[in-house]
């Protein structure tokens, strides 16, 4: 993961309290390697190494409304747990156009994908899916849209 990104989430989250956003643990060497084997068996495509090193820091975000998912589900204090990366694709894949995609996250307006046809991170419309927004090579570049949003309703 780039240092700025490491900077500016650092910096998002010392104008938030931890009621505010929630950044993940770190994801350990073996849970990321079981993360890509399940990936590639039930989703059939590899997790780009950006993404993986994010989740090697920060496994999941969620702050004023954005959601970036987790790598493994966690359970909540109060039972049940939260849906991972997986379990949300599992989720979006009965909607027939979000094949060959792999959903990072959301927000109330948008959805993080990874088009595994491009190799591009994409910043979509929720409803109207066609429409991109924002397109990076590597996903250190979603982050920052990511924390430009948090920042707008800080």
């Amino acid at each position: 993961m780039q240092l700025s990104v490491e900077a500016r989430l650092l910096a998002v989250r010392t104008n938030l309290s931890e009621a505010e956003m929630y950044i993940g643990p770190q994801l350990e060497r073996a849970d990321i390697q079981a993360l890509q084997a399940a990936t590639l068996s039930t989703l059939g495509t590899a997790l780009p190494e950006s993404y993986l090193d994010f989740l090697s820091n920060h496994d999941g975000l969620v702050a004023e409304g954005v959601f970036l998912y987790s790598g493994i589900s966690r359970p909540y204090s109060d039972g049940g747990s939260s849906l991972a990366l997986i379990e949300m694709k599992l989720l979006a894949r009965d909607r027939g156009f979000m094949a060959g995609y792999v959903e990072h996250g959301e927000s109330d307006m948008d959805c993080y994908v990874f088009e595994s046809g491009t190799g591009r991170h994409q910043v979509r419309d929720k409803v109207a899916f066609d429409n991109v927004y924002e397109e990076f090579v590597s996903f250190d570049g979603l982050p920052s849209h990511i924390f430009d949003l948090i920042e707008q309703h800080c």
